[in-house]
């Protein structure tokens, strides 16, 4: 974590205090990984936050179950399948900010303004620079190809972050050709599935295979560990469906009841100047 990079940014923000109100954040991120951008938004603007932790489908769970009676304001997760849960239970209000609207491209902002994704990460091809050219590679339904049979690793179905990805297949290629898809993945695999997308970065790193599928940054600290990292990305799919991407996402819950500081809160975090420092602080891509 880029911490340092994002307290110097972030300290260096105009202050003024309105009254002193309190927003609770139900967050999958720990208090450690937001003091900087929280400390720095209640010196904007006199707003203190509170942040629950928990896991996410703990939180959702937590959130439905307290109903009208739930302390939460907004709910963070770090990933949209998450939130797409949550929007299917009904535990968002739609948010009302020109601001968010004006800044934010449609497409990271949910169709009925449930929530809207504050940085995001795209899922990438991983390769071998010994053993495979950039060249070789191309879309995501190509790693079904018999060519790469025995050369393949991959995290397990049961991660979140493949399930987007196999919706995203669903999405572009209907029902059976995603099938058919992630089935030839399976055929292809070198190894057993992993449970980590780090597993999968340092089995292509040891030779247990030659490519893979994870998040783009889970290859930036072993690649600022090691210049020499035997270890790159493709962002795949480039002339066709372009590369798959999930964030993190926020929303406000449909109970809240600080609405305005709520939206306040949202603002301020896809804000120009938190938006770069918050997402490098994390090693993502800001929206």
């Amino acid at each position: 974590m880029k911490s340092t990079i994002l307290k110097i940014a972030l300290l260096s923000l105009i202050s003024f205090q309105m009254n002193a109100k309190e927003i609770v954040i139900y967050s999958v991120y720990p208090q450690e990984a937001l003091d900087s951008v929280i400390n720095a938004f209640t010196a904007r603007t006199g707003i203190s936050v509170k942040l629950v932790e928990g896991k996410s489908k703990q939180l959702i769970e937590q959130i439905e179950n307290e109903g009208e009676n739930t302390a939460a304001d907004l709910h963070l997760d770090k990933d949209l399948v998450f939130h797409g849960l949550a929007t299917r239970k009904g535990l968002y209000q739609p948010f009302n900010s020109k601001m968010i609207e004006e800044n934010v491209p449609a497409n990271f902002i949910e169709s009925n303004k449930n929530w809207v994704t504050l940085f995001f990460r795209s899922r990438l091809i991983m390769f071998n620079k010994n053993t495979v050219k950039p060249s070789e590679l191309s879309t995501y339904e190509d790693l079904a190809d018999k060519k790469w049979k025995g050369r393949l690793c991959m995290r397990t179905s049961a991660s979140n972050y493949n399930q987007a990805l196999a919706a995203y297949l669903f999405a572009h290629f209907g029902a059976d050709k995603a099938r058919n898809i992630l089935a030839g993945w399976v055929e292809n695999l070198a190894v057993s599935v992993f449970t980590s997308d780090r597993a999968v970065i340092g089995a292509i790193a040891e030779g247990k295979c030659d490519i893979g599928l994870a998040n783009s940054y889970y290859l930036i600290p072993f690649i600022e560990k090691d210049a020499n990292y035997p270890v790159s990305m493709v962002f795949p799919s480039q002339a066709t469906t372009k590369a798959h991407v999930n964030g993190v996402g926020i929303g406000i819950t449909k109970h809240a009841k600080n609405v305005a500081e709520a939206t306040m809160f949202m603002e301020f975090m896809l804000s120009k100047e938190v938006q770069e420092p918050i997402a490098s602080a994390f090693d993502q891509y800001p929206v």
